[in-house]
Parts: structure tokens; C-alpha cells; sequence
């Protein structure tokens, strides 16, 4: 009876979840050059330390607990090596990301970190064995994407491209942001918003590390201001089309976006950044205009926000989407924006939120509205449904299918020929062969033929 009982049990099903990792960031020890510091986890990216060169930072469990790290750089990593007591090494800033996550292979009780220059670190989370936290933000450098995205500044991606990201996420479309201006320069100098860049593109979805910009953040009305205060930096209008020919050569995406041309509110950067975009789109397609070596590349589609208003491709950010749990486009948007923490206080919020959030949904937004996009280019024709930005672009699988049918044809085709070809040389063989008989038969056939024609004349 025993046996057929646990016979039974077996064949019932149990889901298995692991368990999530512990954030003990609070439980270890920091230490550098054998002072002990709680600027590493005081949940705070504008204090921090620095590391110099080839001197270790010791992070320490009085349990063998860690299994995961979690690094934020102030302004950038550096290249190094992370060692445990269990002589395990891992290489840090390989990849260049400012928040950088490194996973152990075995469990440890201390971790050391030692960069080849100077590095200014502002928090390291510890996290136990586990499942880590969704916040735990875990980059990759993807090569290639199907939506490009040309922020000018930290915030604008979830303003102005309000709910597009979230719309293609949905829907299985990897994208990539490359921002006009930088935070961590000039007379704006601001670095955490770079750290608010990268919170609020992973809230929404992105996965894929963003491209940060060139040119120091400075605001202006006007395009020619913009662009003096661009060239006062050290960089002209050419600097700037050759680092977004880069981008797209390098990704090749199918769609891209960029700002309204008026600058949506005037915003001389803005202007100035759909200016040198719409230079870029030009010379990416162009073989002679050379940069890397990257070959030339034509994309798809180009939007422009609001252009040819009235006209234009409206997308719909209202409908509850599978992958953000039923929450919309635009509630997830949103929910990006408030990464954005020193922005809270802006015009910005109210007229993405509305007043005191009162706004529900996107079509509130009444002003330069993120859900209106006019074509501007197209390799593919013209938009005629006008309510998705991949409209008239063949998704990878149906390209294959095409291609297989394609290649089908074409053996069809180079068979019959082929056969053809083998009868007709069969036929000669056959002639050459057989020709002392043949040759009779035909003059024979052909007297008999004569004969006939004659004989019904008369």
C-alpha cells in the first residue's frame, strides 16, 4: 500500500521556486585602506569614495554568504579584478557599464576589488545565493536593434518617446537609446542623472546599454545658440553626424525616432539634435561619407515627433499590455519618469501626470504628445494604416520564410534547366548514335507527307 501511495505522490506535480536573494548590503563590512566606510551603502549615489590604483577595497561577511555584487560607479567604471578568500577572480569593467553586475561561482565570506587606476564608486550592493531583486539591473551590448531611439537629454526618452518604448517591448522589439547630450561635463554638471538615465530605461524594459551623448548639457531657445554653445565645447555639427552614423551603422535598426523639429517646447538642443539626425540618416546610406570602416546602412523608417501633424502615424498607449502585468504603455512610462528624481519638481511631471496625477491616460497630454509621430522617410512606403511604426517592415521569421520560398524556386528553376539542358544533350547522343536509321525514317516520313499534300490539291 506504502509503494502505491508514494507512487502517487510522484506523479504529482510541485512547482519548485528558489528562493530570492538577500540584499545584506547593511550586514558587511566596507573597508578602504583599513578605515571602514558606510558611504558604500547608504543608498545614496552622490556620496561615494575613491579607489586609487592597485589598492584593494575589502568587503567582508561574518557569514560565507555573498554570492552577487552590485556596483555603482559615479561616472564611469574602470577595468580591474574582483577576488574572494576562495580565490575565485572576476574581471570588473569589461563592458564600460555604470552599474555593473558581477555573479560569483561559489558563495564567499570576503571580496576584493582592485582597479588598474583610479576608480569613484558610489554604492555596492551584497546580495546573498538567490534569486536577485528585479532592480539588480543586468546590461547587455546587444549589435543590433529593431527601434533607435535619439534622446537629447536624461528624462526626454520618457517624455517626448513616452510610451513608445513600452509599446515595442510588448510586442517583442529590442531597442536601443543613444542620447545628444552628456550630465557628467560642463556647466550643468549633474552625474546622477545618469544613474536616473539607467533606473528609468530598465524600469521600462530595456535591457540593451544605452549610448550616453557627446556634446555637455546647455539649455537655449534657439538652434544657432545651441550650436555656439555646442562649438565653445570643441565639437561641430559634423562630431555629432558621425557619432549618430556610428550608432546606426553599428545597430542597423529598422525604425528610428527623433525629436520634434521646433525643439517640442523650443529647446535649442533639441532643434539642434533632429538637425544633425536627419544629416546622419542621409549619410548613413551614402558609401563615400566613411566612419570605423562601418559599412553604409539605409534604415527603414524615420519618425519625426509631431511632424506632419494632423497626418501622422498615432499610436495607441492606452491598451493594458501582457508583459508589464496589464499596466499601459503610458502608466509604465510614468513609472520611468519617476526615476528621474531630480526632474520631480519640473513643468515636466505635471504635464506628463497631470495635476496632482490626475491624468489616466495619454491622450490627456493635450501639448506635444508622445503618441504622435509623422513619417519623414521611408524605404518601405508610405504609412497607410498610420498606428504602428513597424508598419510594412517583415518581421525576421516572415524575411525567412520569403527566403526559403525564394531558394525553393530558384532549385526548381536551375533543375529544369538543368534538365533541360540533359535532354537536349541526350537527344544529340541519340541522333549521332542512331543516325543511320533516323535520317531514313525521316526522309520517309517526310516523302509520305509531300505525297499526301499533293494528292488533296488535287
Amino acid at each position: 500500500m506504502k509503494k502505491y501511495i508514494l507512487f502517487l505522490l510522484l506523479l504529482i506535480p510541485f512547482n519548485v521556486y528558489a528562493e530570492e536573494a538577500s540584499n545584506i548590503s547593511k550586514n558587511v563590512t566596507y573597508k578602504y585602506q583599513n578605515q571602514v566606510t558606510t558611504k558604500l551603502n547608504d543608498d545614496n549615489v552622490k556620496t561615494n569614495i575613491k579607489i586609487t590604483a592597485n589598492s584593494d577595497l575589502v568587503i567582508t561577511s561574518s557569514e560565507s554568504n555573498i554570492k552577487h555584487i552590485y556596483i555603482i560607479y559615479e561616472i564611469s567604471s574602470k577595468n580591474g579584478v574582483l577576488t574572494t578568500n576562495n580565490n575565485e577572480e572576476k574581471s570588473l569593467g569589461k563592458d564600460g557599464f555604470l552599474h555593473e553586475y558581477i555573479k560569483l561561482d561559489n558563495i564567499s565570506n570576503e571580496v576584493k576589488l582592485n582597479y588598474n587606476e583610479d576608480a569613484t564608486i558610489s554604492e555596492i550592493r551584497v546580495y546573498t545565493d538567490g534569486d536577485i531583486p528585479s532592480d539588480v539591473q543586468i546590461w547587455k551590448k546587444e549589435n543590433s536593434a529593431d527601434l533607435m531611439i535619439f534622446s537629447t537629454h536624461a528624462d526626454d526618452e520618457q517624455l517626448f518617446f513616452a510610451g513608445v518604448m513600452p509599446t515595442y517591448i510588448n510586442k517583442g522589439k529590442k531597442v536601443h537609446v543613444v542620447y545628444f547630450a552628456r550630465h557628467d561635463v560642463g556647466a550643468y554638471y549633474a552625474p546622477s542623472r545618469l544613474h536616473e538615465q539607467l533606473d528609468g530605461l530598465w524600469t521600462l524594459g530595456v535591457t540593451d546599454y544605452p549610448t550616453f551623448g557627446i556634446i555637455p548639457d546647455a539649455y537655449s531657445e534657439s538652434i544657432d545658440v545651441a550650436r555656439s554653445q555646442m562649438n565653445s565645447a570643441g565639437f561641430t555639427d559634423d562630431d555629432v553626424i558621425k557619432f549618430d552614423v556610428r550608432e546606426i551603422r553599428k545597430y542597423k535598426p529598422k525604425v528610428v525616432l527623433g525629436h520634434d523639429e521646433e525643439g517640442e517646447y523650443g529647446h535649442g538642443q533639441h532643434r539642434l539634435n533632429i538637425y544633425t539626425l536627419k544629416e546622419a540618416i542621409n549619410k548613413s546610406e551614402d558609401s563615400s561619407y566613411v566612419v570605423d570602416d562601418l559599412e553604409a546602412y539605409s534604415v527603414d523608417k524615420f519618425y519625426i515627433h509631431l511632424y506632419n501633424y494632423g497626418n501622422d502615424t498615432v499610436l495607441n498607449y492606452d491598451e493594458p499590455l501582457d508583459k508589464y502585468n496589464g499596466k499601459t504603455a503610458y502608466e509604465v512610462s510614468k513609472e520611468g519618469y519617476k526615476k528621474h528624481l531630480s526632474q520631480q519638481y519640473t513643468w515636466f511631471t505635471d504635464w506628463l501626470n497631470g495635476k496632482n496625477n490626475s491624468y489616466t491616460s495619454a491622450t490627456q497630454i493635450t501639448k506635444y504628445n508622445p503618441a504622435h509621430w509623422g513619417l519623414y522617410k521611408s524605404n518601405v512606403g508610405e504609412d497607410i494604416n498610420k498606428n504602428d511604426l513597424f508598419e510594412n517592415i517583415k518581421v525576421e521569421e516572415e524575411k525567412k520564410e520569403e527566403d526559403k520560398n525564394n531558394k525553393v524556386v530558384n532549385i526548381v528553376k536551375k533543375n529544369i534547366k538543368k534538365d533541360g539542358k540533359n535532354i537536349k544533350k541526350r537527344m544529340v547522343k541519340l541522333v549521332k548514335k542512331y543516325k543511320h536509321i533516323i535520317i531514313p525514317v525521316l526522309i520517309s516520313i517526310l516523302t509520305l507527307l509531300i505525297i499526301l499534300v499533293i494528292k488533296k490539291r488535287k
